[in-house]
Order: C-alpha cells, then structure tokens, then sequence
C-alpha cells in the first residue's frame, strides 16, 4: 500500500488565483508551526512528567502527552499535502492517509487515554508528588497540580491559582525549596491586594 504519492497535480499551483494560492501558503505555514509547537509541547510534557531533570516542587501536568503524539501524524500529513500542492504534485492519496491517521489517531486516544493518564499518576507518585486538587483548576483543560511536599497544598490557596502557580515555577526556577512559612506568607498578601 502507498502511504505518499508524488506524480505532478493536474492544475498546476501556478495557474491556481491568487485567493488559492494564498490559502496554500498560509495552510503550509500554520500546519508547520502547528507540527513544531504540538512536538515542542511532547518533549516538554514527557520531560517534565518522566525524566524530572531538574529540581521541581510544583509540577503542572496537563494530560496532553497522547494527544500530541497522535495529533502529530495527522498534522504532518496536512503539512506534507500542503508542501507538496505547493510544489505542483498531487495531494489525493496523502490527504486519504492524514484523515485515516487522524481517525484512527481519535479510536487510540478513547483506548488509551485512561491508562495513560494512570501511568502518569503512578509515575509521578512513585517519585514522591502528590495530587493537590486546591491548586487544579475547575475547568476540564485545567492541569493537574502535583506537588514534593503535601504540606504546602493549602485550601487558602485554591482562591488565587495563578498567583501560586507563578510562586511555585519561581520556586522551582531558582531550584529552591519553599516552605510552608513562606507559602502562608504569601497567601496574606497576595489575599490582602486583592480584598483591597
């Protein structure tokens, strides 16, 4: 079975209207910047969530790591039918294949999108986080909120997410333990700007 076909299109792209013309080149350059930000956002997530390079006390997991390798097929063929509409040859067979890889892509991810998200659990348990539903946000695209020290999962804390999320990336930036002191000090105040 051919997965790529390369045989000159019927319509050359230099005799397409100028409208026609611009939405190829603009589908090229989003279906690329899609591809580049969606393999971006893997490499980070499954760095952040399985290798823990670096000291980190505050991890915010979003559950995209099977989304964005399954979206990636798909996305690459879109990219590789526009590049190649671009460069005159014909997109039938490599359009087929990105609608095939994006529906299978949507079957594997109702499968697998449960146990993914428990081996990541269990991984991030296993390396000592533990959940912390204060910080989660209440939405379904919010992400999961895993902390080293429990302790500092704080109620007080559920009202300005943002705030503590920044606090804690500082944190793990600097690669500096904080502290229950610091983090009810910094719950005061940031309460205390807010009520004024």
């Amino acid at each position: 079975m051919k997965f790529l076909e390369w045989k000159k299109a019927d319509k050359k792209l230099s005799l397409a209207n100028v409208k026609e013309l611009a939405s190829v080149f603009f589908l090229l350059i989003v279906s690329g910047g899609l591809c580049y930000k969606i393999a971006l956002n893997f490499f980070s997530e499954v760095e952040t969530i399985f290798l823990v390079s670096r000291p980190q006390f505050f991890i915010k997991e979003q559950a995209t790591i099977l989304l964005s390798f399954l979206l990636l097929p798909c996305l690459f063929l879109t990219f590789l039918s526009t590049l190649q509409r671009f460069l005159g040859f014909d997109i039938k067979l490599t359009l087929i294949n990105a609608f095939k890889s994006a529906v299978v892509g949507l079957i594997v991810l109702l499968i697998l999108s449960i146990p993914t998200n428990l081996v990541i659990e269990s991984n991030l348990k296993s390396k000592g986080y533990t959940y912390c539903s204060w910080y989660t946000g209440s939405s379904l695209r919010a992400p999961d909120v895993w902390l080293k020290n429990d302790e500092l999962c704080l109620q007080d804390g559920s009202i300005i997410i943002s705030d503590i999320a920044d606090w804690f990336e500082m944190h793990n930036e600097k690669g500096i333990e904080p502290t229950l002191n610091e983090l009810e000090v910094f719950i005061q105040k940031i309460r205390a700007e807010y009520n004024r």
